[in-house]
């Protein structure tokens, strides 16, 4: 299990996030690249995407979810 982001890693994530997916948009166009290359690259990019969008989910969850210890108003 990966350590729960912070709100600076949060940021970075995000910010990772959009990066791969662009580069995956621009890997898709190409043709010059073998189909079983282009497939494993694609696979790849889109297990790293579902990390991210996970650690980010658990992240936003974590953010919404209401102290305990705070006295309801």
């Amino acid at each position: 299990m990966t350590e729960p982001l912070t709100t600076e890693g949060y940021e970075q994530t995000k910010e990772k996030l959009r990066d791969l997916e662009t580069r995956l948009a621009e890997i898709q166009k190409r043709t010059d690249l073998a189909p079983a290359h282009l497939a494993s690259v694609r696979r790849s990019y889109n297990m790293m995407i579902r990390e991210f969008l996970q650690e980010i989910k658990l992240y936003e969850a974590k953010q919404a979810k209401p102290n305990p210890l705070t006295p309801a108003q």
